[in-house]
């Protein structure tokens, strides 16, 4: 999925370098979306490689929202990773039925 989004890094890198801010910004809002909406599909897909690919696509989110300076994308970033996180503690077994 990573693979997917980063097409709008080399669109933002491309832009850039021809100095075209306009469409920089309008690539990375895309850039957002795609990472955002691709890691709230697969959250809410639920399965346990679903949450690890969207673990994954995060990791990928977290490093380009540093490297590019987009807090937008790194505050996203930590609200799904506390969703997957919520997840996957409710899928533990509590401790008082592991005593049963």
């Amino acid at each position: 999925m990573a693979i997917t989004c980063s097409k709008w890094e080399k669109l933002i890198d491309k832009v850039e370098r021809e100095g075209n801010k306009e469409k920089s910004l309008e690539f990375r809002e895309k850039l957002v979306e795609c990472i955002v909406y691709t890691a709230q599909r697969l959250i809410a897909m639920g399965k346990s490689m679903n949450l690890t690919e969207a673990e994954e696509l995060l990791k990928y989110g977290e490093e380009i929202g540093n490297k590019l300076g987009i807090n937008e994308l790194l505050f996203h970033v930590n609200l799904l990773r506390r969703r997957i996180e919520e997840k996957r503690e409710r899928r533990r077994p509590r401790k008082t039925e592991i005593k049963q």
